[in-house]
């Protein structure tokens, strides 16, 4: 077995922030759930059984959750827009292009980033190999739209690459790192615009999304389904007309879902506490462990792509180790939860 720098990975009291019961390498699905964050939630939820639940107070945790996905992809906390889904603040995007606009998408890129502009009328929209993202911009091209993180199989972009050939031809760029922040470290990407989930390798729960962008790319986009939350003044501005939207990206949230921010504030603090850097070198540390014992080539991802005979996910399941099959694939992630002995207990039941 290929030893571990010790200095590579993460110290034992990170773990004891989780209580898995399971051989978790699944963050690609989802992220486990902190015991602490779980305890926001349920503290949430049980104020609202009391009666005792303060709405408004929700909106400074909220304040606080642009504030930390803004320190992590490179954007004052003011140019973050909050959501519940990536395919909500796709389709902003999709449908503040013109008519006729030209878009590169990867080939077998996620749905929620490329079916919001299949379904907007008139786009020109072309899919090229991910490796050949970059390569295949030119000149006519309004935006570039990627992953960061490939979900399928956990490939990653090249990221000045795509930049660069966008703003040669003068498109705009937007990345999704649903499957990159929280590890990956993405903070001075270039994108005009990024977006993102909180549950997975963000380790929130499910309910809370995230669009920030630069002011001259979110001036370009409506507020589509403009709500309460949107107003200057959301306890003032709630009943009637005249609109009266917040400026910058406030005027693009729709309404939070109050238990996922709360507990996406206490992971951020975790995630922060712990830092990306480090993060980064535990994650793809234990990632080239498992490679190694499977007889593959070192790689740059968290996340272990591998063909696998019919069963073998069931044969996963039953030894309690849990990942995913994805485009056909059994996709393993390893996060900052996990341990050697994690990966080694996968490689026993693999091989």
């Amino acid at each position: 077995m290929t030893a571990v720098s010790k200095s590579t990975l993460l110290p034992a009291s990170v773990r004891e922030a989780f209580a898995p019961s399971v051989t978790y390498l699944n963050a690609a699905s989802y992220g486990l759930l902190p015991r602490a964050v779980a305890a926001e939630v349920t503290a949430a939820e049980q104020e609202r059984v009391r009666g005792e639940f303060d709405i408004p107070a929700v909106d400074a945790i909220v304040d606080a959750c642009r504030a930390s996905f803004g320190r992590l992809t490179g954007f004052d906390g003011s140019q973050v827009a909050i959501g519940s889904q990536v395919s909500q603040l796709v389709g902003l995007i999709a449908e503040s292009l013109p008519d006729t606009a030209s878009v590169v998408l990867p080939e077998n890129e996620f749905t929620s980033v490329i079916w919001p502009f299949l379904a907007r009328p008139g786009l020109r929209v072309r899919t090229v190999p991910f490796e050949d993202l970059a390569d295949a911009v030119r000149p006519g091209d309004d935006l570039v739209a990627a992953a960061v993180v490939q979900s399928a199989d956990g490939r990653v972009a090249d990221i000045p690459a795509v930049v660069a050939a966008a703003r040669a031809c003068g498109a705009r760029v937007l990345f999704d790192v649903s499957q990159a922040a929280g590890w990956l470290p993405v903070h001075d990407s270039g994108a005009d615009f990024v977006v993102s989930v909180g549950y997975k390798w963000l380790l929130g729960p499910k309910g809370s999304a995230y669009l920030a962008g630069t002011p001259e790319a979110l001036d370009t986009l409506r507020p589509l389904a403009a709500g309460w939350y949107a107003g200057g003044d959301p306890w003032q501005s709630v009943y009637d007309a005249p609109l009266r939207l917040a400026t910058g990206a406030r005027r693009l949230d729709v309404a939070p879902t109050w238990p996922a921010f709360r507990g996406q504030r206490v992971a951020f603090d975790l995630i922060e506490s712990v830092g990306i850097d480090a993060i980064h070198r535990h994650d793809v540390a234990l990632a080239n462990r498992l490679r190694a014992g499977l007889g593959l080539p070192e790689g740059d991802s968290a996340v272990v792509s591998l063909a696998v005979a019919p069963g073998t996910i069931d044969r996963l399941r039953a030894a309690a180790v849990i990942g995913s099959m994805r485009a056909g694939r059994l996709r393993l992630a390893c996060h900052l939860y996990n341990t050697e002995d994690d990966v080694d207990r996968a490689l026993e039941a693999l091989t």
